[in-house]
């Protein structure tokens, strides 16, 4: 029977603070479906036996066993690195499978939290590499030159804030901050700056200055996406539009009092649904008895992963209930 699946977070520290992977098909890091008959078996075991069932015809065929997307939460006691990630067509030079175009949901930040995305002026290659350089010396031989602390956006983060980071967008995640972050499958990083810090044994962590100049796009384009920061608590509407690129769709719910109906066969895909405050009901049937209404408890922190095969749902808050949701719509 395919029902909405629930999944075992794997979760990872890190110099920084720590990641939960709450729906996760990479090598080392799967998650593990803990319910019904297939409780045990690791997401890409379910999407080999299921195929497009799963997770839809035009996803299977484009994907096959890949699952496309990677859901998790990160947790930052201190700032990230200054970091990059490469685009699809890097990824393919490198021997990757893909690139890595991020979104980022804010759950919590606290007062003082900032993040920094995206470059305030535009930049050759050479300059930026300059001002890379610029940052890694130490300060007292710096003697007025600008740094990447001085050239990135800042922007304050709140909870219900959403940011749209495409793959060689410079970025950097400040301490303090909760966020939902939903990603093509891919865990690859460059670095351009630690801020110095240093391990256990008094070293400074590794940079990858030369794939990270060449993973950061500097097309004047680039900079359209850096837009007044967007809450989605602001809006007074019961589905608010988040990330729409080739990559995933991804959208925040409010369902209010009443039931919200979601189909996924609108974009014959599987959906993905976490809910990000309150809690409620999820009422689906089993799939061939049309029948048959079955439901699930979703709570805050909750993840399910909706089958394609399984169509439409319907959501019922039971008090404060908000969602993120996030799908593939790939041509026909």
């Amino acid at each position: 029977m395919m029902e909405p699946l629930k999944f075992k977070p794997v979760r990872i520290g890190t110099i920084w603070g720590s990641e939960e992977w709450i729906l996760s098909a990479m090598e080392g890091r799967q998650t593990v479906c803990l319910c019904g008959e297939d409780k045990g078996l690791e997401l890409s075991a379910l999407v080999a036996k299921y195929e497009d069932r799963l997770v839809g015809k035009r996803v299977w065929k484009k994907f096959g066993k890949r699952f496309p997307l990677l859901v998790k939460y990160i947790n930052s006691r201190q700032q990230l690195s200054v970091q990059v990630h490469p685009g699809d067509e890097m990824a393919d030079r490198k021997g990757l499978p893909n690139g890595k175009t991020e979104m980022w949901y804010v759950l919590q930040a606290e007062e003082d939290s900032e993040l920094l995305l995206g470059f305030s002026k535009k930049f050759s290659k050479k300059e930026f590499a300059q001002i890379v350089s610029n940052s890694i010396q130490e300060k007292d031989v710096l003697k007025g030159e600008k740094t990447l602390e001085d050239v990135l956006n800042r922007f304050c983060p709140k909870r219900g804030d959403w940011y749209f980071i495409p793959a060689g967008t410079v970025h950097s995640i400040g301490a303090g901050t909760r966020i939902l972050e939903i990603q093509q499958p891919s865990d690859t990083t460059y670095r351009l700056y630690d801020f110095n810090r240093v391990d256990i044994e008094g070293k400074r962590r590794h940079l990858d200055l030369e794939d990270a100049l060449d993973a950061i796009d500097f097309d004047e384009k680039h900079e359209e996406f850096v837009e007044i920061q967007r809450n989605v608590l602001d809006s007074r509407e019961v589905v608010v539009p988040l990330a729409d690129c080739s990559h995933f769709t991804s959208s925040f719910i409010n369902p209010g009092s009443s039931f919200f109906h979601l189909d996924n066969s609108e974009w014959e895909s599987f959906t993905v649904i976490v809910c990000t405050a309150g809690s409620g009901t999820l009422f689906y049937k089993e799939f061939g008895s049309g029948c048959i209404r079955q439901s699930q408890i979703l709570e805050d922190g909750d993840m399910f992963l909706i089958p394609a095969e399984l169509g439409a749902v319907d959501i019922r808050s039971m008090g404060g209930l908000q969602l993120v949701e996030a799908h593939l719509e790939l041509p026909r």
